[in-house]
């Protein structure tokens, strides 16, 4: 959609672009229930499903093209069960309606979003407000929760561990029981899905068209293999025929693997509890007939089949072809679960605090072992009458990190941008929290001594005069997707309040993954304030995946782009960093896309070994140097050490000055063989004075080798800064 209006054509034109898509919208949507009803939707969804699985969403081949999402099989789904099932023909071309489907919906999608551009009028600030209020509805549409799929099973069992007894006493059955049936489903359609996979590939590959039947009909039984074989030999010599044959005898038996009985579910599940068990998995389930066929344009932001995901064939088996689904929303069915009952509702609200507190601190700690952390941290500044507080604060190096955990849901009507209860989500889930952070980051800004805190681990204090940065991070249980970078937006459009320094929020299963992905405890904490810097100065649209995936290629070092203006597109960047995100999360090569030099990969890797005072600073400086810079730095180090390793009466320095001109950092390279501490610091302070007559910048990263060669990445680091002295310098680090 259009971000601006600057003409009166331009407006023109974008509200002819809308009422197109309106007409677009109108006339898919029939189309497309014209299409399901007059076929067996059931057949149509098993192909779309499996359509979805080798397209992705873990397959890094399809990054970046278009084809069929898992939103979308939710709306066939959807208007699937808006009518009564169809019972097809004999020769319905499936593979045919599928595909004519699967195109539909996606020309519908785009049409709801486009739709939008009747809304504007030209007026700035309408039209902002309209277009975030488009961005949070494209996202609801689109998205499927912030988890991974083991990091959604983790909570759930969490989660149901605490509240099993009450939900046992209102259910029949334990929470724990249902979150396994859950997961034995989603296994059991995984493993029948691969195998067709397999299948499909063992087959599909081979290069004649003999060879792909003698493939097929391997492992099957002599009489369907003899029909197979009898209705494909014909064609033996026209592979393409031999194909479109065998892939519509293939897609034939899909429905099979998506189709499950309940039993299946509770096998394993106490005698006493299986019958209440399938009970609650029935509530899972919708039926052919039961979605409302008079709102059908609701269902692109309101849709059922997210909490219901079943489609019910009888009452003792089901349907499913978007078992994804349960791997991001298992635990908001379980939550749903839990609020037929106000006191299990509450208990389960309870739970859901303190797993991300308790989620949040182990995040914490085991991505930053260096780290001080702290919890339930308080303090008072009039003596006892008010006590404030921060959920949790680490200490590391000159480097604090405060964070703010907030567990409250994000409603229904926020969610398709209701602008009231989009204020009120925004207010409870990041101005509050922003505006604790802020207080702790005054009160450690403005001291210049030790500060002493209560905490849950007891007294604690904390060296004000040594902390150069404090970061401030709002931790949430829901995402709040593109919105989490749009704050001055926001704030112009009247969403949060103009003057407040808003922190940069992210679920806790973000910083995870955030944190899992990248190797470096250096480049966690730069991470989290390069963030905070970005929302500050970037025009920008991504979610937290997404600025991940633009952080493992440059570190956020986008030159002028960050601060002039520029509309940084970002949104998808994810999916260079999710497929095969498990797989690799098991190999512990997560960090591999990060595009950085072995030299400076060295630098890194020694600083956070060393440990050495300032090590964050200093490495928050090495990590604001792009491949390009690195480059550089590299080639003046080796020519260095050639000059020198020639002659050791010489001393070789240069300098570096990159960035964009709103923020400059200069580097100093050095090599030399002192022969005492004293000519050492004297060359130290030489090249300081060349770079900064060179760069023209009040500080500096200082990098100095050894020759001979000492075998360190570097053989010094520090930051020098241009100071009233004798020598007109001084170190800073």
């Amino acid at each position: 959609m259009a971000t601006s209006i600057t003409s009166a054509e331009e407006l023109a034109r974008a509200r002819r672009d809308g009422k197109v898509a309106a007409e677009t919208f109108d006339e898919t949507l029939r189309e497309l229930v014209e299409a399901i009803v007059a076929t067996d939707a059931v057949e149509v969804l098993a192909r779309a499903g499996f359509h979805l699985l080798m397209r992705g969403p873990d397959r890094p081949e399809q990054v970046g093209k278009e084809g069929v999402e898992l939103s979308h099989l939710e709306l066939i789904q959807a208007l699937a069960l808006s009518t009564a099932r169809g019972a097809g023909e004999a020769d319905t071309d499936y593979p045919a309606i599928t595909s004519r489907v699967l195109n539909l919906i996606g020309r519908n999608v785009v049409a709801y979003r486009d739709r939008t551009k009747l809304k504007l009028n030209g007026d700035q600030a309408h039209d902002e407000r309209t277009r975030l209020l488009a961005l949070i509805q494209s996202w609801t549409l689109a998205v499927r929760g912030a988890r991974h799929e083991f990091q959604t099973r983790r909570y759930a069992f969490a989660l149901a561990k605490i509240v099993d007894a009450s939900f046992h006493h209102h259910h029949g059955c334990t929470a724990t029981s249902w979150v396994q049936a859950i997961g034995r489903f989603y296994d059991l359609v995984e493993e029948r899905l691969q195998a067709e996979r397999a299948s499909l590939r063992r087959w599909v590959r081979k290069k004649s068209g003999i060879a792909m039947i003698h493939a097929f009909v391997e492992g099957l039984d002599d009489k369907t293999a003899a029909e197979i074989s009898t209705a494909a030999m014909p064609y033996r010599y026209d592979r393409d025929h031999v194909t479109a044959l065998l892939i519509n005898r293939f897609e034939q038996r899909l429905s099979g693997a998506f189709t499950l009985c309940y039993e299946d579910l509770v096998a394993e599940t106490p005698t006493k509890e299986r019958d209440a068990l399938i009970g609650l998995l029935r509530r899972c389930a919708l039926r052919f007939g039961e979605v409302d066929n008079s709102a059908l344009e609701r269902l692109h932001l309101d849709n059922p089949v997210r909490m219901r995901p079943f489609i019910e064939l009888d009452a003792q088996s089901f349907f499913c072809p978007v078992p994804h689904i349960l791997g991001v929303q298992m635990s908001e069915m379980l939550e749903d679960l839990c609020a037929i009952n106000p006191t299990l509702k509450e208990k389960a609200e309870k739970a859901r605090a303190d797993l991300l507190e308790e989620q949040l601190a182990d995040v914490v700690r085991r991505f930053l072992p260096s780290a001080e952390v702290r919890e339930k941290v308080k303090w008072s500044e009039d003596g006892g009458i008010t006590t404030w507080e921060s959920d949790l604060v680490a200490v590391i190096d000159k480097t604090v990190l405060a964070f703010e955990a907030k567990s409250a849901k994000i409603s229904s009507p926020a969610r398709r941008g209701a602008v009231n209860s989009l204020k009120d989500a925004l207010k409870e889930l990041v101005v509050k929290p922003s505006r604790q952070s802020l207080r702790f980051k005054a009160r450690v800004d403005n001291a210049d001594g030790p500060l002493h805190f209560d905490t849950a681990q007891g007294p604690f204090t904390i060296n004000a005069g040594a902390i150069r940065s404090v970061i401030r991070v709002n931790i949430l249980q829901d995402p709040v997707g593109p919105l989490s970078s749009h704050w001055p937006q926001l704030a112009c459009a009247g969403f949060v309040p103009a003057e407040l320094d808003i922190a940069p929020s992210m679920t806790v299963f973000d910083l995870e993954t955030v944190f899992e992905t990248l190797s470096l405890e250096i480049e966690r904490c730069h991470y989290l304030a390069r963030r905070a810097e970005l929302e500050r100065n970037a025009v920008y649209t991504a979610d937290e995946l997404d600025l991940l995936a633009v952080y493992q290629e440059h570190q956020f070092n986008i030159g002028e782009a960050e601060f002039d203006g520029t509309r940084l597109e970002w949104y998808g960047a994810s999916l260079r960093l999710t497929p095969e995100y498990s797989a690799r999360r098991a190999e512990g090569t997560l960090s591999a896309q990060m595009r950085r030099t072995g030299f400076w990969a060295d630098l890194l890797g020694s600083l956070e070994q060393k440990r050495e005072v300032g090590w964050t600073r200093l490495g928050h400086r090495l990590l604001n140097a792009n491949v390009n810079v690195q480059r550089r730095v590299e080639r003046l180090y080796e020519k260095g050490m050639q000059a020198v390793s020639r002659d050791p009466s010489k001393f070789f320095t240069s300098g570096v000055t990159v960035g964009s001109r709103f923020r400059l950092d200069t580097i100093s390279v050095s090599v030399g063989a002192p022969e005492s501490p004293e000519q050492f610091e004297d060359n130290l302070q030489y090249a300081a004075k060349r770079a900064f007559e060179q760069g023209g910048q009040q500080s500096l990263l200082a990098l100095y080798w050894f020759v001979p060669k000492s075998g360190e990445a570097y053989d010094f680091i520090g930051v020098m800064r241009r100071h009233r002295t004798a020598s007109g310098v001084a170190r800073k680090i």
